[in-house]
């Protein structure tokens, strides 16, 4: 063949596949969601209740929350005899906290049921003007069964309060229960990133951030068992070690997880008790 098509050839050969680099990378770019493996993405729904006067107190206090909407009305007393401790009472409505089983009275989660349907399980909203551990995502994580974390996110704080409520309480199926958070109206999306490692491991996952989503908050939790120690990092970030269960979210910053694409890591200690460790990644964005 002649060089100079040869030439040719060479330079529309690089073209194309420079072209090609710029669509995949154009269209990582333009991309609505966040990528993970082993995660799952919910999308929030914001309660039509809120266009009413009773959203007022929820709108103050809460943060994340899990709720339903029933068409039958609610006996507002037998809920009332449910809650560990009732906050405050009207003719249309009871909020108070939830406790069952073992749980610790940190992790006793809020409650809202109105005479019309509405029940509301959720964590108070974050003080950002002096963030604490208290309402951070990564609060609802429950890893008292670890054998049974899978995909749709059941093993969380907000979940067993609703069921506890409605299901067991009032006789209330919770199967189109949704997400919401009261912190951040514009939120859309929640994603629920999981890894372990088993003892002695470090096991990763990557996560793609697209630079067209705003990130409304960045949360974390982990947890190991007895006889050792777990370590979660980002890229070379440390955000969190120690034993036992942890979770924040401050330590998150936007630098160490900003658009791109991040390592997360998850690494148990060797115990000659054996050691797991488990981590789950939080975010809430739009």
């Amino acid at each position: 063949m002649n060089t100079k098509w040869m030439k040719i050839g060479s330079i529309l050969v690089a073209l194309i596949l420079i072209g090609s680099a710029l669509y995949i990378y154009s269209s990582y770019n333009s991309k609505s969601s966040v990528y993970a493996e082993t995660s799952q993405e919910m999308s929030l729904t914001r309660p039509t209740f809120l266009a009413e006067a009773t959203a007022t107190y929820l709108g103050q206090e809460a943060g994340i929350a899990y709720y339903i909407n029933t068409t039958d009305p609610l006996n507002l007393n037998t809920a009332k005899n449910a809650m560990w401790n009732v906050e405050n009472i009207t003719s249309d409505y009871v909020i108070g906290s939830l406790k069952w089983g073992s749980i610790s009275s940190d992790d006793y989660p809020h409650c809202f049921v109105h005479k019309d349907g509405w029940i509301v399980v959720y964590y108070l909203k974050i003080n950002l003007a002096n963030p604490s551990t208290t309402g951070w995502l990564g609060k609802i994580i429950d890893w008292s069964d670890r054998s049974q974390i899978s995909f749709p996110i059941t093993n969380n704080l907000l979940y067993d309060g609703l069921y506890y409520i409605a299901t067991q309480t009032l006789g209330i199926s919770i199967t189109n229960a949704k997400y919401y958070h009261f912190q951040y109206p514009t939120a859309t999306k929640l994603l629920f990133a999981i890894k372990h490692a088993g003892n002695g491991q470090t096991a990763t996952f990557n996560i793609q951030l697209p630079d067209t989503l705003t990130m409304d908050e960045r949360s974390w939790s982990c947890y190991n068992g007895p006889g050792g120690t777990y370590t979660f990092k980002i890229d070379t970030n440390t955000i969190s070690s120690g034993s036992g269960r942890h979770y924040g979210g401050s330590e998150i910053t936007e630098v160490i997880l900003g658009p791109g694409t991040h390592t997360i890591s998850i690494s148990a200690s060797d115990s000659i008790y054996g050691n797991d460790a488990y981590v789950c990644l939080i975010l809430l964005y739009h």
